[in-house]
Order: structure tokens, then sequence, then C-alpha cells
């Protein structure tokens, strides 16, 4: 089971290898209309386990079985072994579900002035800056929506918001008349709703859309409500609900995008360069050399070990059909006497195994489909596939690719996971990317029709963009520069030149230093013309040893093709075959 997660691991590993716009996993939301509580990742569908069920209430717990019991299960199949078991558990899980409210309730009784959850609430929600703190409240983009006196209500499990409040904060223009609501978005969209009705209209541009609330509005005290999940979703926002605040998270990535792309307009000038290097149309044949090798200094001195990672492949230019290989080597060196010797048995095996195994990877993001084969797939998966069988993933569909912005890569990131306050997250990883590149940190310069972008900080220049950005809390700047004597020595370096739009040069150079009785040392350099990069790394300590890493990369354009699938007589199993061959 564990190889199984560790496929996906190289899966995501070989994708982060070539260009691609995006892809993600959908997820499922289980909950009421404005109240989902559960996130699930799609997998394999479980079977009914009223099986296991039968034989779980008939047997009972394994440690009460008398002799007679075990004689009799003798002749249970391995499945029925197995479903059992997964009853054995789901009674187990509900107990301590039963404790948990059992205990609460019991605290309730007996210590009702120790603790007061309602209360706490109250208070946790007042920090937060919530406006209605003691009752529902709606989020969006991050900032807290008010409506007055008018608070959203749940109605039916729905959370309601007043409806001219909740679109005039929008910036739409709402009329009412004889019953019939209309909201007039800044977009020329319109939305209509009659309050006798629980069906809502909409259009987008000429395509008119109409949903059941599966309920009527609501009305109290001269104000007309509706569900806010379906209000936000007719104007395209996300929507994801913590239970436990009583929150509706309303996000508008687009909107947040363009937010942050406003403090980016240098870094994406460069995004934009990077593009320009490249034909979403041609195909390119590439290679990539990754070394890393360590020295321990103990006992024996200068024990050394190295591993070479090499790929191949082609990538069309948008990033969505990709054939690639990788291999890799593994030299203990020195350390097969020392460090992997302390190995357990079957990790030395792996190691062993590991060394000279490849993995083979085709990408079809028009299709949305990804195909793996390679010696390390019998590690990967316990030998339940041999090498030369293809297993096919779904779930990467990769749309075309856009114009690639720091916006559109950190909502991408963040949106569609159905967890709340993704929005917020986004928005503090922009904030702290904004310490680092942001459109403060560039010095930019014009000459012969070659732009130069230059960034450099040390502890203090960082300081003073966090400042700026109200990120150091209480503490000033002179208190931080006080403290740069018991900070590591620090220094970040980076520049590029774009010619006629498309990227020429770019580098990076950063060095972290810790002093002290045990003093560590990492530097980072990396270089890249566009279609070819190169880069090296090291981690030094005096009394510990020393990993050195270097890495290349190459592409050049090229007439072949990119393979979709595998041959028409190459064996392919899907996930599920695999799933059905673990169980």
């Amino acid at each position: 089971m564990k190889k199984l997660l560790s496929l996906c691991v190289v899966v995501a590993v070989l994708a982060g290898l070539v260009p691609a716009s995006a892809s993600a996993y959908d997820l499922g939301i289980i909950g009421g209309a404005d109240g989902p509580t559960t996130i699930v990742i799609a997998s394999p569908e479980e079977p009914n386990n009223s099986e296991g069920e039968a034989l779980y209430q008939a047997a009972g717990p394994w440690h009460s079985w008398t002799a007679e019991q075990t004689q009799a299960a003798e002749s249970w199949t391995e499945d029925q072994w197995w479903a059992y078991w997964s009853a054995y558990e789901n009674d187990v899980w509900s107990l301590i579900d039963r404790y948990d409210t059992d205990l609460t309730a019991w605290m309730e009784v007996y210590y009702p002035d120790q603790w007061d959850d309602d209360a706490y609430l109250e208070e946790l929600k007042t920090e937060l800056g919530m406006p209605y703190p003691s009752g529902i409240n709606v989020s969006l983009n991050g900032e807290w929506m008010t409506f007055g006196d008018a608070a959203p209500l749940a109605v039916e499990g729905r959370t309601m918001v007043p409806f001219r409040a909740f679109f005039e904060a929008m910036g739409a223009k709402v009329t009412y008349e004889k019953g019939h609501i209309t909201a007039a978005l800044e977009s020329g969209d319109v939305l209509e709703l009659d309050v006798d009705s629980t069906v809502l209209t909409w259009n987008e541009g000429d395509q008119l859309h109409e949903v059941d609330m599966g309920l009527t509005p609501y009305a109290q005290n001269g104000r007309v409500y509706i569900p806010v999940r379906f209000a936000a979703e007719a104007m395209g926002l996300e929507v994801a609900w913590n239970d436990y605040l009583e929150v509706a998270y309303l996000t508008d990535w687009d909107a947040m995008a363009a937010d942050i792309d406003q403090n980016f307009t240098h870094l994406n000038a460069l995004l934009a360069a990077s593009m320009a290097s490249v034909d979403p149309e041609q195909v390119y044949q590439s290679s990539e050399t990754f070394q890393l090798s360590g020295t321990l200094y103990g006992e024996k001195e200068n024990d050394t070990a190295a591993f070479t990672l090499t790929g191949e492949g082609l990538t069309r230019g948008d990033g969505r059909m990709v054939s690639a290989s990788v291999k890799l080597d593994l030299d203990a060196g020195d350390m097969a006497d020392t460090l992997f010797s302390q190995l357990p048995e079957d990790a030395e095996t792996v190691l062993t195994d590991l060394n000279g195994a490849g993995l083979e990877l085709i990408l079809n993001g028009e299709e949305g489909v990804c195909y793996l084969r390679g010696a390390l797939m019998p590690l990967l998966t316990d030998g339940l596939m041999d090498a030369e069988t293809w297993l096919v993933l779904d779930g990467f569909q990769l749309s075309e690719t856009s114009d690639i912005t720091v916006g559109t890569l950190l909502t991408t990131l963040y949106s569609g996971s159905g967890y709340t306050g993704m929005s917020t997250n986004a928005q503090e990883t922009a904030l702290f990317l904004q310490v680092l590149l942001g459109d403060n940190c560039f010095t930019v310069k014009e000459s012969g029709g070659t732009t130069t972008y230059q960034v450099k900080h040390s502890w203090a220049t960082l300081a003073a963009q966090a400042q700026k950005l109200g990120l150091l809390d209480e503490m000033d700047l002179s208190d931080l520069l006080g403290l740069a004597g018991d900070l590591p020595e620090f220094s970040f370096s980076f520049t590029a030149a774009v010619k006629d739009g498309a990227l020429t040069q770019a580098g990076l150079d950063l060095r972290l230093a810790v002093a002290g009785t045990t003093p560590v040392e990492f530097t980072l350099s990396m270089a890249s013309n566009g279609l070819s990069g190169s880069g090296t790394l090291s981690v030094a300590g005096r009394y510990l040893g020393r990993l050195d890493g270097s890495w290349e990369t190459s592409s050049v354009p090229t007439q072949k093709t990119v393979p979709t699938a595998p041959g028409e007589d190459e064996p392919v199993i899907t996930m599920d075959d695999l799933w059905e061959m673990q169980w």
C-alpha cells in the first residue's frame, strides 16, 4: 500500500520535470447545500460490506471468540476475513465517536462554568474580525462581508444572505418590482428571481442558465434572503463552508489573480518572456542529468556515496504532450561499509534494486491520461507489475496554455480543493513572495534593445520589505537589525535579460551560512538561457559532512512526434486492476 502511494509521488516528480499548465484530481464535497463538511478524494469504489457486518454481528470481537468460534471461522474465505475486519474497524470508530459525544455532554453537565464552547467560539470569531461573532459570516476573497443589521441566517440547512445587500456589495445594481428581483452585474450579466419561486435564472453572455434552489426566498424584517451558495455560484464564485466557524468562504479566483499580479509586473514580464522562447506547437527533444554526492566525516574520514538521475524525452511546447524516461544509478561507495550497512536488510535490498532502475512516462494532457512502465514499477507495486506493462492513470487533463502569471499560478495551486480558507493561503503566499520578488525589489534597465532585471537581498533589504508589507507585527526594523549578529549570513541575487520579448538568460545565487559550534553553509546557483540550464547546490557542515549536487538540462527543436499512448500490442492495466490485484 505504501509503495502504491510512492507511485503517485513518482508521477508528480516526473510531471514536474516538464512544462504544463495545470492538473488536479477532482474532490467531492459531502454535506448540505451550503454546509459541506467532508472532502473526499476519488478512489476505487468500496464494495458493500453487508456480509462483513453480518459476520461481525454474529461472531463479535476477535478477542472474545471461543474455541468453537475460531474453529468455525476456518472455513471463511480471505475476502470474508477482510470484510469482517472492515466491519470490526467501523464498529471501533463508531464507539470512539460515541465516547467523544458522551464525554462532551458529561463535561457540559459537570463543568458548566469551566468550559463554554459557545462563548469560546464567539470570542474566537471576534478575534478573527468577523462582523457577526454570534452567528453566520461570509468571506469574499479573504475579506468579511457586512450586511448591516441583516445578518446571514440559517434556514433549512442553508446559509441565507440578504439579496440586495449581497449583490450591491458585489457591485451589482439591484431592482425590485412586484415580487420580481433583478441584479445587473458590472459584467453585463443579469440575475433574476421571483420571491414566490425556487428558481434562480441568470445569463452569461448569450447563454441563459437556471437552477432550482430547493426553497423560495426567505423574508424577514422587510428583507429578502436567498441561499448564498446559489447566488455566489451564479456569479462564478467558488464556495466552501466551515461548519465549526459557521463561515461561507466565497472566492473570485480571477479577481484574486488580477489583484496578486498588480504587485508582480516585473516577474510576470519574465514569465511571459520565458514562455515566448518556446513555440507551443513545436516538439522539443530534451535531456536532463542530476548528480548528487555525499561525504561523511566520522570514524572513517571522507566516506562517499553518489547517485545520478538521467532523463530524456520529447515534449510539445505547451507541455500537454510528453514522452520521457528516467534512470537511476546509485554508487554506495565507501558508505556501503559504514552508513548503509546499518540499514535494515530489506532497505539494503531496495537500494540494490534501485541501482540501474528506470521509468518511462507518456502524458497525454488532451485526453487526461498518463502511462507508466519500467523497472521501478515492480519495486513500487510489491511485484504486482512487471517492467513491460504500462499502468494507465486518469485525471491528468491539461487545459490549453494561457498567459502564466504569479496570480494564475497561485490561484490554480489553491483553487478547486474544496477546503476552506484557500483564498487566504493564496494571498499569504503571494505576500511572502512579494518580500523576495515583488516589484519593489527589482532594478530594471534598458540598453541596446535588451532589458535587464536584477534583485539583490540581504537581511536588511528583506526586513525592510517585510516591514512595508506589515509582516513584522510589533517588531520594528531597528529591533530586527539589532538581532543581525545572531542571524545566519544571507545573500540572494537574481538577474535576467530579455531581448525581442524572449528570455535570453537568467541566473540565481543564494547563500545561507550558520555559524556556531557546528557551522553549516548552504549554497545554490542556477543559470538558464531559455532552452537549456544548469545549476549546483551544496550543503557543508564542518563536523558533519558535505552534500554536493549539480544538474544540466537542454532542449532542442525536433521533427519527431510525441507518442500519445502505448503501442497496440503493449500490455496496459488500470489502477482499478492494480487494486484488485492488491486485495
